[in-house]
């Protein structure tokens, strides 16, 4: 189903602002260090954003856009990043620019990720229907990893509380149908931010969230 966000011009909500201001130092939290791996649910959730981030940049020119599409096209994304390509039978979306460095780092070898991570995510992505709450492709898997890319569904502007739980679910059910996975998810979409992370983090997955921060708030804030 497509929505239209209205984007206000002046004053800005406060709740709105913190939302914006706590984006990059957020996902910030889902990198790993310098010389550590990453969790192939931390790419999912940085893809998750970008495609989020498409719905508000159709709603900003005046358009409607469908999220749960969006993010079924964001995760078909991240299958490429990993697997090289999207899965047999379904659409083949144009990169955003946030895949599409993730998958020249993962390709020069930039990047090690925690093995067995990603065998879940990618093992339901292999069938050519999206996976809704009606029908998940595994409704028993109940993966602790997947409620990462709940992270940028909890930082979206704008939307009421109700709609930002549904887009939760929808999010962990392209994969995963547990019941309990499901009922976390929509707690985890009205947490407020975690605590900003200030360790060094690995150099090249930073600048993948900078420009995907920079682009978010531009796209966010009226009047940039």
């Amino acid at each position: 189903m497509s929505v239209f966000l209205p984007f206000v011009t002046s004053p800005l909500n406060p709740e709105d602002l913190r939302l914006v201001d706590s984006f990059e130092p957020t996902m910030r939290s889902l990198l790993p260090g310098p010389d550590e791996p990453v969790h192939a649910e931390a790419l999912l959730a940085l893809c998750m954003g970008d495609g989020l981030l498409e719905v508000l940049e159709w709603s900003r020119e005046g358009s409607g856009a469908d999220p749960a599409a969006s993010m079924w096209l964001a995760a078909l994304r991240w299958h490429r990043v990993l697997a090289g390509d999207f899965p047999q039978g379904c659409p083949r979306p144009t990169p955003r620019p946030t895949d599409h460095a993730l998958r020249l780092i993962v390709k020069s070898g930039g990047l090690a990720l925690i093995p067995g991570s990603a065998d879940t995510s990618l093992a339901s992505l292999s069938s050519a229907e999206m996976g809704t709450r009606a029908a998940p492709p595994q409704p028993a898997a109940d993966d602790e990893a997947a409620l990462l890319r709940i992270l940028p569904i909890s930082l979206v502007p704008y939307v009421e509380a109700s709609m930002k739980q549904n887009w939760a679910e929808q999010a962990v059910c392209l994969t995963h149908g547990n019941p309990r996975l499901l009922r976390e998810a929509r707690r985890r979409a009205l947490a407020p931010p975690p605590p900003a992370k200030h360790a060094p983090a690995h150099e090249l997955l930073a600048v993948v969230v900078e420009d995907l921060s920079q682009r978010w708030r531009k796209t966010t804030l009226p009047g940039t």
